[in-house]
């Protein structure tokens, strides 16, 4: 799909191409990104596409997947024709039991994910939401019974919260992923796969969902956007409902650490969370 293809169909007020730096505008609506980079950003908000965008014969070029599975759904979530209203959200607090996760000198990732976890609970409740968890306590559910637990829930959303860890301690920021759709690659490079997995059926909401959170997240917390990504995590790619799995900051980064080990950034944190998931209910409607 060309450009000024997408342009016209989005209504896009301008296009601008300047050194092969494109820029659609339109109202409150800005999307830039530069030829032969996957880094798009919309209003800010900073997405990895599934393909780079390429130059040909004087145009510059989309794929179809990330139109038909980013673009359009977070441009018009209203149009997605598989979104359901819901009333819960499940938070899976990763890890747990004799998983720790990343481990630094405040604590183990698997007790700070639990943490955001019964914070983000009280809040959800506040909002009027019913709210699961796939564990409450410092016990490991495995995968599959994650995702087992999670499909028995009907009008449900599913949030899994983790942090990042990196063995360059500079590493920093806040990432939201969203299931690889069928046909893409991840950005964890484990490659392209044409196999449909069962949580491909919400590919649309997946994103829509994600960039609610995140773009609610980067706002509330200031972080460094590390972007909106794709993986097929084995408690993604079996879930019936929409889902994201969110890496909140990185634990072996000394200042992100700190924070994370701190009770009022997990509430910031988990404020942005859930004031994402209101966005996103609303943007349904």
């Amino acid at each position: 799909m060309t450009a000024e293809n997408i342009k016209n169909f989005y209504r896009f007020d301008s296009l601008k191409i300047t050194n092969g730096n494109l820029k659609f505008q339109s109202g409150k609506i800005t999307m830039s990104i530069k030829n032969g980079s996957d880094n798009l950003y919309i209003n800010s908000v900073l997405f990895r596409l599934s393909y780079k965008v390429i130059s040909k014969n004087s145009d510059y070029l989309f794929s179809r997947i990330d139109l038909a599975k980013l673009i359009d759904p977070v441009l018009r979530p209203s149009y997605i024709k598989t979104a359901k209203r819901f009333d819960t959200v499940i938070i899976d607090p990763g890890h747990g039991g004799s998983d720790p996760g990343s481990v630094n000198n405040y604590g183990k990732e698997k007790d700070f994910n639990l943490r955001l976890s019964k914070i983000l609970m009280k809040d959800l409740e506040r909002k009027g939401f019913r709210v699961r968890m796939t564990r409450s306590s410092d016990l490991y559910p495995t995968l599959g019974k994650r995702v087992q637990f999670a499909n028995r829930i009907p009008n449900a959303i599913f949030v899994s919260i983790h942090f990042n860890s990196f063995i360059n301690n500079t590493a920093k920021g806040i990432e939201t992923y969203a299931l690889s759709p069928q046909g893409s690659g991840t950005h964890n490079d484990r490659g392209v796969r044409n196999n449909f997995l069962k949580g491909n059926i919400r590919d649309s909401e997946n994103i829509a969902l994600a960039t609610a959170v995140h773009a609610s997240i980067m706002k509330k917390t200031q972080a460094d956007d590390r972007g909106i990504k794709r993986d097929r995590f084995t408690v993604l790619a079996g879930l019936s409902m929409p889902a994201v799995l969110i890496e909140g900051g990185f634990l072996s980064n000394p200042v992100e650490a700190k924070k994370i080990a701190s009770s009022s950034y997990l509430s910031i944190l988990s404020s942005g969370i859930a004031s994402g998931i209101v966005t996103y209910r609303n943007a349904l409607r």
